[in-house]
């Protein structure tokens, strides 16, 4: 029987982002088959007689460019299949989700960064605003007023409408993929509904229902692919014709926003965590301590390791290898933690605290004006967070010194993880760090040739 191959997952990843494994969907597949990257045989896990996977390690992605994959059998076992070309991309400058990407590790790095001295635009939007999505040169937030949602876009260079504000029902939340805005709402448990937006008139291009138990959080898009996560159900939607390609249900889980990667779907609920196959929904792999419980928050991926929090608001949890499920430590916050390549920034009661991720060891701490409040983010050198107080500072990530501050003058809302919220946030994209602070919405321009 001749050997084929017919899909990769993923069809694309990020130049630099560390190792991952490769699967690949075809037929004709035996325990001695090889998925060949470059020509070179990887060493191959069999899983069926149509899906094997390998390990493609970091080096092999260190910089932007290609990759040619195909099926190699052993002679006389079905020769050769035909090639599939895998996309190796650069770092993303936008911010595209909760927590500014698809793993939400709230760091970007932009060129040429310069702290401002004022904000560069500020509107009010009418209501309490979400995290916000940059991308190319616009700003989307929803907008929360009287239990239902608006979403707009805004001109990053000026913050005036472009399009919008389009009514929808109940809380609200987007991502962003692709050329493609991806947004779920709905005011009832029976009416969820992820819609994708064109996002340069507003206009809706389809909407399908979001099966599930509970009100769905944050929706999370990547390599073709956009998930929504409700009532302890994760569902996949193929982002260009809104079909529905699986739907999983998480034992122990009911909400928290998944985190996605090259090679995995992460869940995090109650002492329990999850990955599963982005293609096809299957469980990699299912760790549980032994609790349970409703609720759940967002984990982070951050260079293979998982940040798995136990409970809702990004609450202290459990850390994990990300390609094995074995456990690896814990850590404490009281909301969702942001890394850089060596240091996790961890805001527990009204301390920030930076980590050196090798060892656990303090590097230094930072309390501010005592009502820090935000995730943090990480723009480069620095790592930026907001108070109740309405003051956002800016501090060196090696040594913890601020080097720069705002008044607001509003108070800047916590990243509360609700599914019958508003989710909300700092956001760093496209050379710009938006911040929510009461009814408006205030940019800072940190780069302009990011």
């Amino acid at each position: 029987m001749p050997v084929a191959l017919t899909q990769l997952s993923p069809e694309q990843v990020t130049a630099g982002s560390g190792p991952f494994y490769v699967t690949a969907f075809g037929s004709g597949f035996s325990i001695a088959t090889a998925i060949a990257w470059n020509g070179q045989n990887l060493p191959t896990t069999y899983v069926s007689g149509t899906v094997v996977k390998a390990l493609v390690a970091s080096n092999q992605i260190a910089s932007v460019g290609t990759a040619t994959v195909t099926i190699v059998n052993p002679e006389g076992q079905g020769g050769i299949s035909g090639a599939l070309t895998l996309t190796i991309v650069a770092p993303n400058i936008d911010a595209v989700s909760y927590q500014m990407n698809a793993t939400h590790t709230g760091a970007v790095t932009f060129n040429n960064l310069v702290l401002p001295s004022s904000s560069t635009w500020s509107v009010d939007v009418g209501g309490a605003a979400s995290y916000a999505l940059v991308v190319g040169g616009q700003v989307f937030v929803t907008v929360g007023v009287d239990r239902n949602s608006r979403l707009l876009a805004l001109n990053g260079s000026n913050g005036t409408t472009l399009w919008g504000p389009i009514a929808l029902n109940g809380y609200a939340n987007a991502a962003y993929d692709a050329g493609r805005l991806f947004v779920v709402s709905g005011s009832t448990i029976e009416s969820q509904t992820i819609s994708a937006v064109d996002p340069a008139t507003g206009k809706s291009l389809w909407s399908a229902t979001v099966p599930g138990g509970g009100y769905p959080e944050p929706p999370v898009a990547a390599d073709g692919i956009v998930y929504t996560t409700n009532g302890g159900f994760v569902t996949a939607f193929d982002e260009t014709s809104g079909a529905r390609l699986w739907s999983t249900g998480i034992v122990g889980g009911g909400s928290g926003v998944v985190a996605v990667t090259n090679d995995g779907v992460y869940g995090a609920s109650p002492c329990t965590a999850v990955d599963l196959e982005p293609v096809a929904g299957s469980t990699i792999w299912y760790n549980n301590s032994g609790c349970g419980g409703g609720g759940g928050a967002t984990p982070v991926v951050t260079d293979g390791v998982l940040y798995a929090p136990n409970g809702a608001s990004g609450s202290s949890g459990e850390v994990f290898n990300a390609e094995t499920g074995a456990g690896v430590g814990s850590f404490s916050a009281d909301v969702t933690p942001a890394f850089s390549s060596s240091t996790g920034f961890f805001l527990t009661g009204s301390s920030l605290k930076a980590l050196e991720r090798s060892n656990n060891q303090i590097l230094w701490s930072f309390t501010g004006d005592g009502y820090l409040s935000t995730s943090p983010v990480v723009v480069g050198n620095y790592v930026f967070i907001g108070s109740l107080a309405g003051n956002l500072y800016g501090l060196d990530t090696s040594t913890g010194q601020q080097v720069w501050s705002q008044n607001l003058g509003a108070a800047i809302p916590p990243n509360t993880e609700s599914p019958e919220t508003l989710y909300t946030g700092v956001a760093a994209g496209d050379g710009l760090l938006i911040v929510p602070n009461g009814t408006k919405v205030t940019a800072y321009t940190l780069s302009t040739s990011p």
